[in-house]
């Protein structure tokens, strides 16, 4: 039953960003989609919310495609990323809190025209073909939001004389559709890993299945490392037999755990989980985790589970 995670390709991730600052968006597109479950893994440890941790790496793929200018060294590309991931987050967290706040992919004052920003690679034919597939409004907004100075949603509101929450409204179903557009790409091209993904969701669904059915320890050995360490806001587990101990107790009462959504590198796997309780103890789980797990040899060696913020 173990599968190791296996790149799709054999090329790494300077070689991708090279191409990327070269103008390849879909080497843009698979350098994304690679680093993707790691963003989304930062970005759920920062947020603490599955849906506002998904919305902070469509907000990183979409700085990426129109910022790679500010990528000045291509082996340093998930570096960067995750410098963009971060920013995002603490972007939200200051709105959280109703403070002003710039664009994340920009340094202070470095603002260049639409024109400037994408003449800095030649992405520039396929970017203008991304954004035509968006409404006028739309396409406006993400104009003024990441290529002049009106960034904030207050300004962008005043200069399209619409509410805030308009503005906020139209940059999601812009910022969507865009990195829709780029994932579209990468499953459309060899450097996708797509199909790498889909075995290790299949894999983990296997495994739940399994532990459903006959929860014993043995099931844990083909995917969790022996001295595993795992987390949560509640305790703390060191080794298979503890954990699967403490999983297996919940499974005898009647907690079920269905899988939403599986991102794989092959470094972290990350699995957003729902969990259904027995009617006689409903509280035993909150309803919603996000279990991160950091690999090693294929197999989970650390495990670290989010419940978003209220669960």
């Amino acid at each position: 039953m173990h599968l190791p995670y296996v790149e799709a390709i054999a090329i790494s991730d300077a070689e991708l960003g090279t191409l990327a600052c070269a103008g390849d968006v879909q080497a843009l597109a698979g350098l994304l989609e690679r680093c993707r479950p790691s963003l989304y893994a930062a970005a759920v440890g920062l947020l603490g919310n599955r849906a506002d941790a998904a919305d902070a790496v469509q907000d990183t793929f979409v700085i990426a495609l129109l910022r790679l200018g500010g990528l000045r060294q291509a082996g340093a590309a998930r570096a960067w990323l995750h410098t963009v991931l971060r920013n995002v987050c603490l972007m939200r967290i200051r709105q959280r809190r109703e403070f002003p706040v710039a664009d994340a992919g920009l340094a202070d004052g470095a603002v260049p025209g639409p024109e400037e920003a994408l003449d800095q690679h030649v992405m520039r034919e396929w970017v203008w073909q991304a954004l035509g597939t968006l409404t006028p409004d739309e396409q406006l907004t993400v104009m003024l939001r990441h290529f002049t100075r009106c960034t904030s949603y207050a300004e962008i509101a005043r200069v399209t004389a619409v509410p805030v929450g308009t503005v906020r409204s139209r940059l999601n179903r812009a910022r969507a559709r865009l990195a829709g557009t780029l994932l579209a790409t990468a499953d459309a091209t060899p450097l996708s890993h797509a199909r790498a993904e889909a075995a290790t969701r299949q894999l983990w669904a296997g495994f739940y299945r399994e532990v459903h059915d006959r929860p014993q320890p043995r099931t844990y050995r083909e995917l969790f490392a022996p001295d595993v360490d795992v987390r949560d806001p509640g305790g703390q587990w060191h080794g298979i037999a503890a954990w699967s101990a403490e999983e297996r107790a919940a499974i005898s009462v009647g907690v079920r755990a269905t899988i939403v959504d599986v991102l794989a590198s092959r470094d972290i796997t990350v699995i957003e989980i729902d969990f259904r309780n027995p009617a006689d103890w409903p509280d035993h789980c909150p309803p919603h985790a996000t279990f991160v797990h950091r690999l090693a040899g294929g197999r989970s060696r650390q495990l670290r589970i989010h419940y978003p913020a209220g669960a």
